[in-house]
């Protein structure tokens, strides 16, 4: 560690002398600190011997201060209003704020979140540069730094040093084309699902390390339950993005298994919409961050907002109603 030469040093003299050369007088300067007269007296002889200088030299009914003296007093002038902001924190205004915003997520979530988050912060915040980066497995971006929030969802616990705030608890649903067979269905059984085929959001890889791309981390819970029953899918196309599902679902008889408010932003008047298996459990979507920006001004404000859009995107309608629509 540097600066240990301050370690036997009160820094709260400083302050002292401050008073001293603003008052140049020990009976001033006490008043000034609220202290006895001897109690000044005592701390301008340490001060002396702090210094190994006289710093204020009596000429005839006043102090003149020594030129070290001086010296000292400007290089404190500056220093002490930046030590001051350190305990002060001043009023937070987002449109002042210039920083760079780092934020990993999968498709879903950039899609459906930090798109909408950005148009705030171009708005009300336009200094912040947002970075969306694709979602990998575990936290190490987090650990590392090198992304300063994280959404989604999470099967495992989560370690010591992050944090985690539930944003909303999504379905998952079926699209289909408007004339596929189970179009009209109230619901799709497990037995027509595992009849019918598919088209599924996939996992990307990035190099020899396998990162969590779009919303195939949502889909653990078909996985785990086709799984159960020893069976799978009849996986017919595997794409790794949200837009070509529109183009395959709405021109072939595939269904894709996506969430509630991805299935709304994809519908057209050739799909419809229809609720998955009820043995499908849907997931818990949240913002992961490290423990380190709990108070940063800045990242409380965003995760604020998306808290706050959180809420608009688990208020879609109830997708048993889509099989009336024309």
């Amino acid at each position: 560690m540097r600066y240990g030469h301050l370690r036997n040093i009160d820094l709260n003299l400083l302050i002292a002398f401050v008073a001293l050369m603003e008052e140049r007088s020990i009976t001033a300067a006490a008043r000034l600190m609220f202290v006895s007269q001897p109690a000044m007296s005592r701390m301008f002889d340490r001060l002396q011997e702090m210094f190994e200088d006289q710093l204020l030299i009596r000429i005839k009914q006043r102090y003149e201060p020594t030129h070290r003296a001086e010296t000292i007093h400007k290089e404190l002038q500056q220093m002490f209003p930046k030590i001051e902001a350190l305990f002060v924190r001043a009023a937070f205004n987002p449109a002042q704020v210039t920083d760079l915003f780092r934020i990993e997520t999968s498709d879903w979530g950039a899609t459906m979140l930090v798109t909408k988050l950005i148009c705030i912060l171009v708005d009300r915040a336009p200094r912040i540069q947002v970075d969306v980066v694709p979602r990998r497995v575990g936290f190490g971006g987090l650990e590392e730094n090198d992304v300063d929030l994280m959404l989604g969802s999470v099967s495992s616990k989560i370690g010591d040093g992050f944090r985690s705030e539930r944003l909303f608890d999504e379905k998952l649903v079926c699209l289909v084309r408007s004339g596929h067979p189970l179009a009209k269905h109230r619901r799709i059984t497990l037995r027509d699902y595992l009849n019918a085929q598919h088209v599924l959001l996939t996992n990307v890889p990035l190099g020899r390390r396998s990162s969590v791309l779009c919303i195939a981390e949502r889909q653990q819970s078909v996985a785990k339950t086709l799984a159960r029953l020893g069976r799978k899918p009849d996986v017919r196309a595997r794409v790794p993005y949200f837009v070509p599902l529109r183009l395959i679902v709405e021109s072939t008889d595939l269904i894709a298994t996506v969430p509630l408010p991805i299935a709304h932003w994809l519908k057209t008047t050739k799909t419809r919409i229809v609720p998955a298996p009820v043995e499908f459990h849907g997931f818990t979507y949240f913002q992961f961050w490290h423990s380190r920006n709990d108070s940063n001004p800045i990242h409380k404000w965003v995760r604020e907002l998306l808290r706050t859009l959180a809420k608009d995107v688990s208020s879609f309608a109830d997708p048993l109603l889509d099989i009336h629509q024309k």
